[in-house]
């Protein structure tokens, strides 16, 4: 979001003009947030932000007039702890009789969102205001991970309330005068309405907070953990005793209307989210940078091109599990990893000798989705000591067939390949037959070889790359980003891309026939004890 600059007052309103904006405001919080926020919301608020909006003010009667109601049903679910197969949806459309959105939410609800996913401008600026102007609520706390950060979103709150000429035009002076009783200060305010508004940081006096009587009818916590606070297990400990011995009781129990909405990231598998998220009170939804349906969750603010970027950046060093945590909130410990960073070596091609074989393997793809896979072509040698060296890994989407044949002869020829193959499922059978065609025209003949699979592809990718990576056999002639980072992320349960991988199963596979060059002793040494060992001196 941008910096707030605010605008100037508005024309002079009748009471009936004020009364209509005061109405429409209430019903419709993406309309108040882009008329009396607009210096802070100039663009269209995105279907994730409308549904973050309708769980922070507990109305979702707005959703409707601006769609994407499917993207909103879908996306907004969560699975509690007791049935983990079982989706429970927050929103749904009620059929009986005049179609109606439902909200479906407890008492304690957590929204894990990326960082810079605008969360801290809604939960923390917007929906105070709203709650302030409408009088939602009696006492509100605004929570952080420090007492500075949190200071700072109340006082953007105030900074609205007593500047905003919109706000002041509609609503009236909301700021006490000097000589009232009522305080404005950095950690605590209250306006002449009677609502208050207080800011606390993660581990400060917070359960007997009460105001002229009222304790907090709604209590925000926005990012309560930070690096420092997950680093330790005493430390997460510590968090966990503050927010179940402080934060939570620090509602009223009398009253059904109190709610806590934490927002957050994932910052360590064991932090205060993931033991939130076990929690049956607790209504937990995780959102990544992409949603269920694979989409870009806001690509106005993380395009895939960045995406990409960004998670290359993390494999290359080591650091896939924090980049899904960041991003995802997803937890992946490393330690899970089929394929570790360590395992990966590089270096030349041995001069001398020469390497003993040399094969090329081309996986195609047709679509040209954003989601499709790559074609990929991959080349590997052999060399004497068992040792396979990846020479090439080239690809891409939306690769045509003429392209794909001009980079395969290109790179047989270059790398002088002895083994040539092709995946042949389905369509790709035809690039078997275009190959062949080209041979006549470039002069250049070699037998190509149409792999048809038979066993499953993690099976192939498991069974062929894994244990060669761990035992050190697989080498990179040079950094090959996309084959590191799809090796790195690979999971065979995961819908993740793994062309890259594949591609080099069936290189390699190609090359079994000089698989015995990888055993670790002598092939040609005698694997039998002499006969004295066993006979003694009868053998002789």
């Amino acid at each position: 979001m941008r910096t707030p600059k605010i605008k100037t007052a508005v024309p002079d309103l009748t009471h009936e003009q004020i009364q209509t904006l005061r109405i429409r405001g209430y019903q419709d919080p993406v309309w108040f947030c882009r008329y009396f926020l607009n210096h802070i919301f100039p663009d269209p608020i995105p279907w994730v932000h409308r549904g973050l909006l309708a769980i922070l003010t507990g109305r979702c009667g707005f959703l409707p007039r601006y769609g994407e109601l499917d993207k909103i049903c879908s996306n907004f679910v969560y699975s509690p702890p007791d049935d983990p197969e079982a989706t429970r949806h927050i929103f749904r459309i009620e059929r009986k009789g005049k179609p109606r959105l439902k909200m479906d939410l407890g008492r304690y609800t957590l929204v894990m969102m990326p960082r810079g996913f605008a969360k801290t401008t809604i939960a923390g600026v917007a929906v105070p205001i709203m709650e302030t102007l409408y009088q939602d609520i009696k006492v509100g706390v605004y929570v952080s991970e420090a007492g500075p950060h949190a200071r700072m979103q109340l006082n953007n709150v105030k900074r609205e309330l007593s500047e905003n000429f919109r706000i002041i035009s509609i609503f009236g002076k909301l700021k006490p005068e000097l000589s009232d009783s009522k305080k404005w200060t950095e950690e605590f305010f209250e306006t002449k309405t009677g609502v208050a508004w207080g800011a606390r940081g993660r581990g400060s006096q917070i359960r007997g907070f009460n105001h002229q009587g009222h304790r907090p009818d709604k209590i925000i916590c926005d990012d309560l953990e930070d690096k420092e606070s997950v680093a330790t297990e005493a430390q997460r400990e510590k968090t966990r005793e503050w927010t179940y011995g402080d934060l939570l009781p620090a509602l009223p129990e009398m009253n059904p209307n109190a709610t806590i909405v934490m927002l957050g990231t994932l910052l360590h598998p064991e932090a205060l989210l993931e033991t939130l998220a076990q929690d049956p009170l607790w209504t937990v939804v995780r959102f990544g940078c992409t949603d269920a349906q694979n989409d870009l969750l806001w690509p106005q603010n993380m395009s895939a091109e960045k995406l990409r970027i960004r998670k290359e950046s993390y494999a290359r060093a080591g650091q896939l599990h924090v980049f899904y945590m960041e991003y995802f909130n997803e937890s992946r410990a490393p330690e899970t990893q089929k394929f570790r960073k360590e395992y990966f070596h590089y270096g030349p091609v041995p001069a001398d000798p020469v390497p003993v074989a040399t094969s090329i393997y081309c996986d195609p793809a047709i679509s040209k989705r954003d989601t499709a896979d790559d074609s990929v072509i991959a080349v590997c040698s052999m060399c004497a000591d068992g040792r396979i060296f990846l020479r090439e890994a080239w690809g891409g989407r939306g690769i045509s067939p003429r392209e794909l044949v001009d980079k395969y002869f290109e790179l047989a020829i270059l790398y002088k390949c002895t083994h040539h193959g092709v995946e042949s499922n389905a369509y790709q059978a035809a690039l078997v037959h275009l190959l062949r065609e080209e041979m006549f025209r470039k002069h250049h003949y070699f037998e190509v070889e149409p792999v048809t699979h038979s066993s499953r592809k993690s099976e192939r990718i498991l069974g062929i790359l894994q244990p060669r990576f761990a035992n050190g056999y697989i080498w990179f002639t040079q950094h090959f980003r996309k084959m590191e980072t799809q090796l790195l992320d690979y999971h065979p349960e995961a819908d993740l891309h793994d062309d890259y991988p594949d591609a080099l199963a069936g290189a390699i596979a190609l090359l079994d026939p000089h698989a015995a060059l990888a055993a670790d002793q002598d092939p040609t040494a005698d694997i039998y004890e002499p006969l004295e060992s066993d006979f003694g001196q009868w053998a002789s």
